[in-house]
């Protein structure tokens, strides 16, 4: 079984608001069963887990069934718009975006059984104004993301909130905001970067190892950081770190350990998502067994067991609004 203290940051970073209602062990199951599964991209896969859960009233599993079903259709379906509706008339402010989107099927459709996107988009804002007014930082980031200004992300930020922290530095870093004197954009994505991380947000971690990278930091630091946000079981952490502990290059000083790169390259070459890294780690584990012993190997499987026990569940650690 997954350590439940481990666990709960995962499940905190993606449920964070409060339950419709409360779930049953089995439900609860389900859901977190359903979120890694859509974490790790299996969009398909994860949909009978979220769908029990969704059915009993959690609103957050009702928005990622919705977008699970929306992804692995690549379109809005009727299906997945019902599942946002019922999200959004809980109060889920992400659900009422999709739905106040120009592309949502009953917009395109002319019907639109309930409301129309404008209207959904009104609640949105009116809803997120009056949350954000009482300090919640999903609302404000909700509000940056409906084009309300970047005023909002930064008031989030400034409150500690390590998702808003990551989302601002790549915000600045696309050239968004005013800077005046020269240098300080640059002081300002470090920042915000280096803030997310240490707050222990995953992709936070990532970003800055990658800030680190290419502001010529040193390998120590990157190394540190590549490593702590490979073991929060970020995918894309996890298999460079263990192509670096494979010596498939050797870029940060890491000890040689064939036994751990192979378990860790095995976990990713067997998720069930439909992202490309399952494809390159398949490859990368022939690389790495190359330089192995049978007996090497056999080892290497079984720590991937042990490792996956007592660690977060691998995720792309994609954002609840994403593509």
């Amino acid at each position: 079984m997954i350590n439940r203290a481990i666990f709960s940051f995962l499940i905190f970073l993606f449920l964070s608001n409060a339950f419709a209602g409360q779930l049953t062990e089995s439900e609860e199951k389900s859901r977190d069963k359903g979120v890694i599964l859509y974490q790790q991209g299996a969009w398909t896969s994860s949909q009978p887990f979220l769908r029990v859960a969704a059915k009993a009233g959690d609103k957050k599993s009702q928005y990622f069934l919705g977008e699970a079903i929306r992804l692995s259709n690549r379109y809005m379906t009727k299906e997945a718009r019902n599942w946002y509706v019922a999200a959004a008339d809980q109060g889920d402010l992400y659900a009422m975006l999709r739905l106040s989107s120009k592309s949502d099927l009953c917009n395109a459709m002319d019907d639109c059984a309930t409301k129309t996107s404008e209207e959904w988009r009104a609640r949105a804002l009116k809803i997120a104004r009056e949350r954000a007014a009482e300090g919640n930082t999903e609302a404000m980031v909700v509000m940056f993301t409906a084009n309300q200004g970047l005023d909002w992300l930064e008031k989030a930020a400034e409150s500690k909130d390590s998702f808003a922290q990551q989302l601002l530095a790549s915000a600045y870093q696309r050239g968004q905001g005013w800077f005046i004197v020269p240098g300080s954009r640059e002081k300002a994505i470090k920042k915000w970067f280096k803030a997310s991380a240490e707050g222990g947000y995953p992709p936070g971690m990532y970003l800055y190892a990658n800030y680190l990278y290419e502001h010529n930091g040193s390998k120590e630091e990157i190394g540190s950081w590549l490593k702590k946000t490979a073991e929060s079981g970020h995918i894309n952490a996890l298999g460079g770190y263990a192509l670096n502990i494979a010596h498939l290059p050797d870029t940060y000083g890491f000890p040689l350990d064939l036994v751990k790169a192979y378990g860790f390259t095995y976990l990713i070459a067997n998720l069930k998502g439909g992202a490309i890294a399952p494809e390159d780690a398949r490859l990368n584990l022939l690389e790495i067994a190359k330089k192995m012993q049978p007996e090497e190997i056999k080892q290497g499987i079984a720590l991937s067991k042990e490792w996956e026990n007592n660690h977060p569940p691998l995720s792309y650690y994609a954002p609840i609004y994403g593509y």
